[in-house]
């Protein structure tokens, strides 16, 4: 559980700091049967182990964390939709980290729930977000603004985790012609978002 949620926190932390895109075939290399063995939990969030999805993101290998989860979704355990969400979320995000936001579109627009979260979960408003971030990845001003808006009602209710995530929709907001990498890394895209965005 505490994996999990530090998982969540550094994906919503202001101004997110990215090590620079490579692929570089050492760097990047993946024993792929070693990861479709691992359970979800271990796969998806920890961060020290070779060859999994947040190790390879910290290294900048963006694309490779994106492929190795697309295997995972094909070959490893059946998971549940929770589990499937947030991988696909996940895939999405280093997707667009690498360049490709094209296909970062395809993998957000797979990650919005059906089930109830469960009472262990940090209670968000999870498909907004999914659905404002889509929004800027497909240059739909109109859809990532609504679900801003309609986190920021969320956060104003006090829902943390919808707080956090309408700052991170309102820095995509303020820097909509950037790039994805663009918009979470320059200081001047969070600067302008925070002042549309709930305290």
């Amino acid at each position: 559980m505490f994996s999990v949620v530090l998982a969540f926190a550094l994906l919503f932390m202001p101004q997110v700091v990215q090590s620079p895109a490579t692929e570089d075939a050492t760097a990047c290399a993946v024993d792929v049967s070693a990861q479709m063995a691992r359970p979800w939990s271990d796969f998806e969030f920890d961060h020290e182990k070779p060859g999994g999805p947040m190790a390879l993101a910290g290294r900048g290998c963006y694309r490779a964390a994106a492929d190795i989860s697309r295997d995972y979704l094909a070959r490893g355990p059946l998971l549940g939709v929770r589990e499937q969400a947030i991988t696909q979320l996940h895939r999405a995000r280093n997707l667009a980290y690498s360049g490709d936001e094209a296909a970062a579109a395809q993998a957000a627009a797979s990650a919005r729930r059906s089930d109830q979260r469960t009472d262990q979960e940090i209670p968000l408003d999870w498909n907004s977000y999914v659905q404002g971030l889509y929004g800027f990845l497909i240059k739909d001003r109109g859809l990532l603004e609504a679900n801003r808006e309609r986190l920021m009602a969320r956060a104003r209710e006090g829902f943390e985790g919808d707080a956090m995530n309408s700052r991170n929709l309102s820095a995509l907001s303020a820097c909509f012609d950037r790039s994805y990498t663009q918009a979470m890394t320059e200081a001047t895209c969070w600067a302008d978002g925070a002042k549309s965005a709930p305290p």
